[in-house]
């Protein structure tokens, strides 16, 4: 008797639950660049991120909604200069995984269509810098060389973010948003360095998020 009333007090409380919490799965588009005093060269490159979300309903027409996401940022540069004879040109792509732990307020406006805005907390996995320079020589003649190398002792360990975005959702279970998530700190590691350095992650993101 007692297991059975355990078991319907299980089931009451998990469909009680069920009415206030919601499990999805989210993937994006990201486009990414860098901002700051040191980010002039910085050009676009694309990316992707992909994890899951919990739905939390706070108010009728407010949700908590943090999230687990695994993120990958690219992003290039160009420099050109002169070593006295030739021009060398050097285009430089650096691409970063990291672990995001998005946590938004969602409002929503009318039944389909949300705000929403938060801070997103990022863990530098790795990062690689590929690079390629072409150096024209005095006489015309072009040579291209090409690498790439670890580039993670460069890179700070935490990234913090201010994400801020707008959505539609699709009948009950799908979401699309597009999300803009702005850098608060500069990812560049300087603590080697005599002075600082300020280049700061922007990204846009256009995302699917569907709930289970």
């Amino acid at each position: 008797m007692f297991k059975k009333v355990l078991l319907a007090a299980l089931l009451v409380t998990s469909a009680a639950f069920a009415d206030f919490f919601n499990v999805g799965a989210r993937a994006a588009a990201n486009f990414g660049t860098a901002w700051g005093d040191d980010a002039d060269d910085a050009t676009w490159g694309v990316g992707f991120n992909a994890g899951v979300a919990l739905k939390i309903d706070i108010l009728p027409v407010i949700t908590i909604i943090p999230g687990l996401e695994v993120d990958y940022r690219r992003m290039g540069g160009e420099t050109d200069y002169s070593d006295g004879f030739s021009e060398i040109s050097t285009d430089e792509t650096l691409g970063m995984w990291y672990l995001d732990i998005p946590v938004l307020a969602r409002v929503k406006l009318i039944p389909m269509v949300y705000l929403e805005g938060g801070v997103a907390f990022s863990f530098n996995l790795s990062a690689t810098m590929d690079y390629e320079d072409t150096e024209t020589k005095p006489n015309g003649e072009t040579v291209k060389t090409s690498d790439d190398m670890s580039y993670s002792k460069f890179v700070n360990t935490m990234d913090i973010g201010l994400i801020v975005g707008a959505g539609v959702s699709l009948l009950d279970k799908v979401d699309v948003d597009f999300r803009l998530v702005l850098g608060l700190n500069s990812y560049m590691d300087d603590s080697d360095e005599g002075y600082s350095i300020s280049m700061k992650h922007l990204r846009m993101q256009a995302g699917i998020l569907y709930w289970f």
